[in-house]
């Protein structure tokens, strides 16, 4: 990823869309009419292998791929009794090649994606490759069973699925949903943050962090933990709708970098396109940025967009 341009700040870019309060949900929520002028560069084009940027911010040594790689939709095949589907690993080994290819190092799973597989399957992918040469991400799910059985279960299967010996980055998952309440009965009544932290200490969680989603007073009340617990990182959405302009359960993107900024803690970010919408944004917009840059491709401007605060580490 390039920095966004050196000669257009975040300002600059907001008022080359036109986002505004009254424009967001209708010029960037509503379908684009996905013509050519809105694909960019020919697929079939070139992709150099050496024009990644990495990134050391916050208090991360680390130098990770400002392109990351989320791993929540692996490719599947039906199966072979027809009972739903399984993971095409030989795709999935093809995409984790191409990635590294070009420069990824940085890889992020769940033991919740792909109903349950993407974290072998990653694992076998990522274990073909030398493993100091990667950063793997992955988090405590624990969403349906609160249990410090159930947690420490899953934290150990983490470590056999991925074939790993540690993990450089590690989250609580998704917390926000459900107030404190809910944060405090999956993390600490447990004693499952008192564990999490014993292993980086011991070396088998380099960095501990959390993604966010929902409850603002959630995400203020755990980053207020950091004089304790001294959080590395945390994963925010952002993008450049929700920037100013966030919507339903999502929180102002410039909220959530600033306050970690204050902290000097480093932003893995999420959802830099919005779930897909800001790759097919309206005509209008299209010829906006196409004026500025016209072989780049719409996306990479949300790209761009999500990478250029200089506490943001890696976006997925």
């Amino acid at each position: 990823m390039e920095k966004q341009n050196n000669h257009i700040d975040r300002r600059g870019f907001l008022k080359i869309v036109g986002i505004s309060a009254a424009t967001t949900t209708a010029a960037l929520y509503g379908c684009g009419s996905g013509t050519k002028s809105s694909q960019g560069r020919n697929a079939s084009s070139p992709v150099p292998t050496d024009q990644m940027t990495y990134r050391s911010v916050g208090g991360i040594k680390d130098k990770v791929s400002l392109l990351g790689y989320g791993c929540m939709r692996w490719p599947t095949v039906p199966s072979p009794e027809g009972k739903g589907y399984l993971i095409n690993q030989e795709a999935v080994n093809e995409l984790v090649d191409y990635a590294i290819a070009h420069g990824v190092n940085y890889f992020d799973t769940s033991p919740v994606y792909v109903q349950g597989w993407s974290e072998k399957a990653t694992g076998i992918a990522l274990k073909r490759h030398p493993r100091e040469k990667l950063y793997i991400a992955t988090k405590l799910s624990n969403f349906s069973n609160f249990s410090r059985e159930n947690s420490l279960a899953m934290y150990h299967q983490s470590f056999k699925d991925m074939q790993v010996e540690y993990f450089d980055y590690y989250l609580l998952h998704a917390i926000g949903g459900g107030g404190m309440k809910v944060f405090n009965e999956r993390y600490i009544d447990n004693g499952m943050l008192d564990f999490l932290l014993k292993e980086r200490e011991a070396g088998r969680i380099r960095h501990l962090g959390w993604s966010f989603h929902g409850d603002v007073e959630v995400f203020d009340q755990v980053l207020a933990m950091h004089d304790t617990v001294k959080w590395d990182f945390v994963q925010i959405q952002l993008n450049y709708v929700d920037w100013r302009h966030a919507t339903g359960n999502n929180v102002n993107a410039e909220y959530l970098y600033g306050e970690l900024a204050k902290r000097n803690i480093a932003a893995v970010i999420m959802e830099p396109l919005l779930g897909g919408r800001l790759s097919n944004v309206p005509e209008h917009i299209v010829g906006r940025l196409k004026q500025r840059r016209p072989e780049d491709s719409v996306a990479s401007w949300a790209f761009r967009f999500a990478g250029s605060p200089e506490l943001v580490l890696t976006v997925l």
